[in-house]
């Protein structure tokens, strides 16, 4: 099946955000409600990107990680909530492991 639907983990004002242009998004206000949703999209068999806020992803980098060694979908990436900064992203790594070249 084409996994081509894109979401986000956030916290309810980027949720909301996202939403306005299209993309399902999921509020995850613990830590704990965040690593059951990534399990669960992870393994969701028309996911293919989980965008995950930064202050969200700090707290769940172990299943981040786990979830992106382990599987080729979806592409996880951290993106920058209205309150925190973040490292530019890097897309070729992103479109490499997209690609199953990386």
């Amino acid at each position: 099946m084409k996994k081509s639907k894109v979401v986000i983990i956030g916290d309810r004002y980027t949720v909301n955000a996202f939403g306005l242009v299209g993309i399902e998004g999921f509020v995850a206000e613990s830590a704990e409600k965040a690593r059951e949703l990534l399990s669960s999209l992870a393994r969701s068999p028309d996911v293919g990107v989980v965008l995950v806020t930064k202050d969200i992803a700090d707290d769940v980098s172990d299943i981040i990680e786990r979830i992106s060694r382990t599987q080729r979908w979806p592409v996880i990436a951290t993106i920058p909530s209205r309150w925190s900064s973040i490292e530019p992203i890097d897309v070729g790594e992103l479109l490499k492991k997209a690609l199953g070249v990386g």
